[in-house]
Formats: C-alpha cells, sequence, structure tokens
C-alpha cells in the first residue's frame, strides 16, 4: 500500500538547492505526521529495530549536482510504502493536517495521493530500485558486483525483519520465511550515496528475484535491505517479462 506526497512552491518554475543529505528532512516529516499514533513510539528509542514503511524521493527534474547539494525544480515527491493498513492511514490523515504548511526544505505539502494498490501473484519478480538500496553483508556493506553476496544479505535481511514484525506486530502472518533466489543481478550498478555525515556503499539499478510471492509482496511493501526507514530499498515492480 501506498502514498505519494508532494511538495512545492507557488512557482514550481523556482530552481531549489537541495542538500545532499536531503533524506533527513524527508525523515522529520515522517516523524511529525505519525506523531499521534501508535508508530510514533519506534522515533523514542535508541534502537527502534526494523523500520514498518519504506520511503524513496524523486525531484521534478534535477539542473545540477555537487558534492553539497542539488540543485532542482520543485515539485519534490516522496513515496511513501507499508503493509501495515493502519500505519498507512495514520500517515495520511498526518499529513492532512500539514497541508499547504511548509514542511520539507522549505516546501508546502501540495497533494496527498494513495496510489493504485499492486498484488504480486508470480513467483518470480522485476523489481526497479528506486533511488538507492543499502545491503550490509558479513563483512560490511555489499557492493553490485558480488551477486552472492546480495542474494545472501537479502535473505539475511528478510529473516530478520520477518522475525522482528512477528514479535512486535504479534496480529499478522510472518511466519513465511524461505530463501528468496537472485535471478539476475546483471542491471544493477554500484552507487554511493552521502548520508547523515558519511558516504554509503549502495547499489541501483534493477534486479530479478524468485521466491514465495508472500515474501516478494513484503519486499515491495516494505522494502530491500536496510536502512528503508531513512529512505533507502524502496522498490517498483517492472512488469516487462
Amino acid at each position: 500500500m501506498r502514498v505519494s506526497f508532494a511538495f512545492g512552491l507557488g512557482d514550481n518554475n523556482k530552481v531549489l538547492e537541495v542538500p545532499v543529505d536531503f533524506r533527513r528532512h524527508l525523515i522529520s516529516f515522517i516523524k511529525r505526521i505519525l506523531s499521534d499514533t501508535p508508530f510514533f513510539s519506534r522515533f523514542k528509542t535508541d534502537r527502534p529495530g526494523f523500520s514498518p514503511y519504506v520511503f524513496g524521493v524523486s525531484f521534478a527534474r534535477l539542473l545540477e549536482k555537487n558534492s553539497c547539494c542539488f540543485k532542482i525544480k520543485p515539485p519534490v515527491v516522496m513515496t511513501f510504502s507499508t503493509g501495515f493498513y493502519e500505519l498507512l492511514a495514520g500517515a495520511c490523515n498526518g499529513a492532512i493536517l500539514l497541508k499547504r504548511e511548509v514542511s520539507v526544505l522549505g516546501l508546502c505539502l501540495t497533494h496527498i495521493n494513495l496510489l493504485p494498490l499492486l498484488k504480486i501473484c508470480k513467483d518470480k519478480a522485476r523489481f526497479k530500485l528506486v533511488g538507492h538500496t543499502v545491503f550490509r553483508g558479513k563483512n560490511g556493506y555489499v557492493g553490485a558486483g558480488d551477486p552472492e553476496s546480495i542474494e545472501e544479505a537479502i535473505n539475511t535481511h528478510l529473516q530478520k525483519k520477518l522475525s522482528f514484525f512477528s514479535q512486535q506486530y504479534g496480529n499478522h502472518n510472518f511466519e513465511i520465511f524461505t530463501k528468496i533466489r537472485v535471478v539476475d543481478a546483471s542491471r544493477l550498478q554500484k552507487g554511493v550515496c552521502y548520508h547523515y555525515g558519511g558516504n554509503l556503499t549502495t547499489v541501483r539499478g534493477e534486479v530479478i528475484l524468485a521466491g514465495k510471492p508472500e515474501l516478494l509482496q513484503f519486499i515491495y511493501d516494505f522494502g530491500l535491505g536496510v536502512r528503508n526507514g531513512q529512505g533507502f530499498g524502496l522498490v517498483e515492480v517492472d512488469n516487462r517479462s
């Protein structure tokens, strides 16, 4: 389940400078819209565990990029995804209260759009990574040139996240883990992303994964890899064969 939040100006032709660590501004926005929901409790602990949502950010037009900022034209659009209906409803209700207010990067929240529901019914899916995705392996962050380590990282993250969700949100069925297989990683590329004062090794592009439809749906709803609640790991499903 997904919703998109669009942030703009009265004049969307104006050039805006956005810091390279822009994700932290969107994290602050999410905290605000979830402040009156039970899910806000995760922001009150130093070790909140796996995020029950994932988000990604896109710009209407990227004009220039350097080491400290992007020059863009608004709107800025954040796609927010979760498998929890009550979380999505809470996020939408919280955002409605902020509509037309200056909310992110000096921009006003102008549009709140519920996106069409997507249901994965097959045991294979081509996922397009929206922005950057972070995989953590046994020896640190995993790059695009190591599909075996990516597969291992996906399964490690997935198993741990399912176990955490089963404990944290026990009224949901998350006892469904079986291994995911990387079918094709040839379209993945190495990325580097500045985030919270340092550079992260990331992966970009697209990947074909095979596994239970319920697990592929879980990845679509909650994100791929780690740091999903910090704006990494949102995926789209590409329906090409």
